[in-house]
Order: C-alpha cells, then sequence, then structure tokens
C-alpha cells in the first residue's frame, strides 16, 4: 500500500489496470494501516502519520481519532503540529487546530500547541 495525495487507490497493482476507490475507502485503508503499524511496527507510525496528514488534510479529526484509539497519541500530536505549522495561513492553522482539538486532552493540546508555535517559528525564522 501506499498513499499520496490524487491517488486512485492505495494498491499500486490495482491502480496499475484503471481501479480506483473513493475517498472513504482510501482513508479507511490509511486507518487500518495505521492500527497494523502501531502494533507490529510502532517506530514507522510517526511517519505514517504524517503521511496520512498529507493525503488526507481534511480529515485530520478522523486520524486523529484512530491515533488516539491506538495508542499513538504523541505521535500524532509532534507530526500534527510539524503538519499545522506549514499550513499557509492562520486561518487554516487555526480550523486545523479545531479539526482535532476534541481528540486531545488539555495536555496533549497544550503540547501540540508548543509544539506547532515553535516549528511556526522555526520555519519563519529562515
Amino acid at each position: 500500500m501506499r498513499f499520496k495525495p490524487g491517488m486512485m487507490c492505495c494498491n499500486p497493482h490495482r491502480e496499475q489496470v484503471g481501479l480506483s476507490c473513493d475517498y472513504g475507502w482510501q482513508l479507511l485503508c490509511g486507518t487500518n494501516e495505521l492500527a497494523r503499524l502501531a502494533e507490529h511496527a510502532p517506530d514507522s507510525v510517526p511517519q505514517f502519520i504524517t503521511v496520512l496528514l498529507q493525503t488526507f488534510p481534511q480529515s485530520a479529526d478522523f486520524i486523529a481519532k484512530h491515533a488516539v484509539s491506538t495508542g499513538q497519541t504523541d505521535s500524532f500530536v509532534s507530526r500534527a503540529a510539524l503538519y499545522c505549522a506549514a499550513l499557509q495561513t492562520k486561518t487554516e492553522r487555526n480550523a486545523f487546530r479545531s479539526q482535532i482539538g476534541g481528540y486531545l486532552n488539555a495536555e496533549k493540546l497544550a503540547r501540540f500547541d508548543q509544539l506547532m508555535s515553535a516549528e511556526w517559528s522555526r520555519l519563519r525564522s529562515k
């Protein structure tokens, strides 16, 4: 499986023969892969969360829900903060934060804010 923006299917063999899946099935495949990695290859979860956020930016809340349910809240918070800091406008960053905020407790949301602010400053100081 592979995930990238604009894909027709996460299975490249299906895509090669012109088959496609709708967005919901692609997202479900992504969150199933997240659960599999959390159980069998937890070190690869942070990078995979980044891939999911880049592929499904409008579904960050769904990704957050599944990251939390698989015990990967810290990985999600750190990668979501990096992703959010790179968004171009404050409006986009606030919308992203609002989208994921309901799945994080106060401590994790504060950590997200701290990491996002630090990354935002780092990116803008170049």
